[in-house]
């Protein structure tokens, strides 16, 4: 279960027991909605859940320390390492230009 907020006169606490959210609940606690830690928080909430309704996939990737300096080297001013990966794959010929979705929308 997600967790809650609830707040009191007092104090505040996250519960995730269920029967603790009811216990409290009935005692005079109010559920609460956590402020945006950034002022962009909001609008940055609403595109991520926008491109995963679109299919777009949140991707990590970690280099070695010696490999980063050849992957900065490769961008091109003002491509997105994103950007990078799909040309350097177009370039190698690894996957038809059809199946690819351009990086840079």
């Amino acid at each position: 279960m997600k967790s809650k907020l609830l707040v009191h006169p007092s104090q505040a606490r996250t519960i995730d027991n269920p029967v603790e959210i009811e216990r409290l609940l009935s005692q005079g606690w109010l559920l609460a909605k956590p402020k945006p830690r950034t002022a962009t928080a909001k609008s940055m909430r609403a595109l991520r859940t926008k491109r995963r309704a679109d299919g777009w996939v949140n991707l990590t990737l970690w280099f070695a320390a010696q490999d980063l300096a050849a992957v900065r080297a490769a961008r091109l001013p003002g491509e997105t390492y994103a950007g990078l990966l799909v040309r350097l794959l177009r370039e190698q010929g690894c996957y038809e230009e059809r199946t690819l979705v351009d990086a840079h929308d």
